[in-house]
């Protein structure tokens, strides 16, 4: 039997248990930029995004994390990280969307993308903290942007 590509992803899910000096605290944007910072690697060309979700606990402390190879298709990106989010346990989930160098702005797609990914975490009781644009540089909490938290 093959394994789904939801088994595959949570196969690849990456725990990271490194303890901090203080404890991160997600509901903070600058603090997931900072974190995403840490655990990004090489610098991307213009026409490239990597996206990460992590998966944090009732103190939304991240105890987990995941690097998206292949975005595809919204839905299914969405039933791969409710799916990750339910077999480790989270509590919720903040989405990083990583850009190097280009202009940080909420388009129609992202905007598509938060509603959808809402809607479907309300329905399993997943706690959606944010959804972050990021570069090098700075970021764009869509919290902030758009929800007016």
């Amino acid at each position: 039997m093959q394994p789904t590509k939801n088994q595959i992803a949570l196969a690849e899910l990456k725990f990271s248990y490194q303890a901090l000096k203080r404890p991160l605290e997600v509901s903070k944007a600058k603090f997931s930029f900072k974190f995403l910072k840490r655990i990004s690697g090489k610098p991307l060309s213009n026409h490239e995004n990597e996206r990460y979700v992590l998966f944090v606990n009732e103190k939304q402390h991240v105890f987990s994390w995941y690097k998206f190879q292949d975005f595809g298709i919204a839905g299914n990106y969405i039933q791969q990280v409710i799916g990750l989010a339910l077999a480790c346990n989270a509590y919720g989930i903040v989405i990083l969307k990583y850009n190097h160098e280009r202009p940080l702005f909420i388009d129609s797609v992202d905007e598509l993308f938060v509603s959808t990914c809402f809607d479907t975490c309300e329905k399993v009781k997943i706690d959606i903290i944010d959804y972050i644009i990021c570069n090098p540089k700075t970021y764009l909490s869509y919290r902030k942007q758009c929800l007016k938290d």
